[in-house]
């Protein structure tokens, strides 16, 4: 009997230890059940620091993901209970993102987020170009009778927000009408439940086609995706996506004939983007079927890099994406570089928040009006010497700063065509194709508008 209590209690003992034993203190670690950057050295970081050490402690100890893992299944089966950082169950099996229930209430985050699309809109519209935003809607919007009892799925705000577009004439698509019609149809354009934060691979499709759809108004040549242009297959998925909660649901999936060319190697490592959201492409469909399609700059989200961005890539000659978290807020950036022949700026229901879209910068934007819809009277150009000008060649994008202590409200450069110059340290800075600034044997002019001095 002794000797059977000594190895219980060394047991018990190796048990509290193990976790310990096994603690992670990896930098940068990430956790593979909730799809999130673990806590990292408490004493690094800002805020309290008794909290800062218990969310690394939590984070950190040693089996962690088993642990969850072993408890949200453990509920699951015994009280038919989602116990999980990421997902919650509705009824009939449904599975939604943890975060159905979250309040987005209606505020000036909305008119400022509203602004900011009026002016990329008309930026886009001085220029000539077809400009279109997308609205996709949140797994509960098409399922709202499938959400648990007692959960809030509070959806007023979205109404206000189109009011607001309708109010600044935006251009705009709701594609929550295409999910509801699909629906009604008996299609499922979200799967019960992998994957539940996003449309499925037929939902991508038919949400694409409304976008498309909605441009060929604009341009004929857009060309409308059809199912046979696509391999269709089907996979038995065994857990939630991002996490090993175990499920059995067969998933249809979507695939291209035809690979398309990718020059997304020549452009990223030159490209600026937001270290945080570097989603990013660029490709070319030789296929007949798009050979006079305009050349699309897409912003998107999670919808469109996911699972979306095939059918983008069968409807263009070329298309270019970029994650729209923050990058958006540069746009002129991306449109100087890829002068795009339309343009779309997608998002989902729920990232229309500040963690994804900074609002004191959004509030700063100020975006160049074009100089061609300005009378000479409204602006300068300035008697450059060659050293006021350095030019800085890469392979694929060439940047040309122009050194300067003043400040102007505006300011462009004229080498075959009119880029945007932006506030940089030391002057003004833009940037442009190198091809482009190779093949344009005309010198630089620089005009300002509302010069004044610091």
């Amino acid at each position: 009997m002794k000797k059977f209590k000594l190895i219980f209690i060394i047991l018990f003992i190796l048990i509290i230890l193990a976790p310990l034993m096994a603690f992670n203190i990896k930098p940068n670690s990430i956790s593979q059940i909730d799809n999130r950057a673990l806590t990292e050295n408490p004493f690094t970081l800002e805020g309290d620091l008794t909290q800062n050490i218990e969310s690394y402690v939590n984070d950190r100890l040693g089996f962690r993901d088993e642990m969850i893992t072993s408890y949200t299944v453990l509920n699951d089966r015994l009280f038919n209970k989602m116990v999980h950082p990421s997902y919650t169950y509705g009824k009939d099996g449904y599975v939604f993102g943890g975060g159905v229930s979250t309040s987005n209430d209606f505020g000036d985050f909305h008119m400022i987020f509203a602004d900011m699309i009026e002016k990329v809109q008309h930026y886009c519209q001085e220029r000539n170009i077809p400009f279109l935003f997308v609205f996709n809607p949140a797994k509960p919007a098409i399922y709202q009778d499938k959400i648990a009892e007692g959960v809030n799925y509070n959806r007023q705000w979205v109404d206000l927000f189109f009011k607001e577009l309708e109010r600044r004439n935006i251009d705009y698509l709701d594609n929550t009408g295409t999910m509801v019609e699909l629906r009604d149809k008996g299609i499922q354009g979200f799967n019960i439940k992998y994957d539940a934060n996003h449309w499925n691979d037929i939902g991508a499709f038919y949400g694409s086609n409304a976008i498309l759809e909605k441009l060929k108004e604009k341009n004929e040549n857009i060309h409308i995706n059809k199912l046979d242009e696509f391999i269709q297959t089907k996979t038995l998925e065994k857990s939630l996506l991002v996490s090993k909660f175990p499920i059995d649901e067969t998933v249809l999936k979507l695939k291209l004939k035809q690979k398309p060319k990718s020059l997304y190697e020549d452009y990223f490592s030159e490209l600026k983007i937001n270290p945080s959201y570097p989603g990013f492409g660029y490709f070319i469909n030789e296929s007949k079927n798009v050979e006079n399609t305009p050349k699309a700059l897409v912003f998107q989200g999670s919808y469109m890099n996911k699972l979306g961005y095939k059918y983008f890539i069968n409807a263009f000659n070329e298309y270019i994406h970029v994650h729209d978290y923050q990058n958006i807020i540069e746009f002129p950036y991306y449109f100087n570089i890829f002068q795009p022949e339309c343009v779309i700026f997608e998002v989902a229901e729920y990232t229309v928040i500040e963690n994804y879209f900074d609002l004191e910068r959004m509030k700063a934007i100020d975006f160049n009006p074009s100089l061609d819809n300005l009378s000479e009277e409204d602006y300068d150009e300035l008697d450059l010497e060659d050293e006021d000008i350095k030019v800085d060649k890469g392979k694929t994008l060439t940047k040309i700063n122009l050194n300067t202590d003043e400040t102007y409200s505006y300011i462009w450069l004229s080498k075959g065509g009119i880029f945007d110059m932006y506030k940089v340290e030391g002057g003004y800075e833009t940037t442009m194709e190198t091809k482009k600034f190779e093949s344009i044997k005309d010198s630089i002019k620089i005009y300002v508008k509302s010069a004044k001095s610091n």
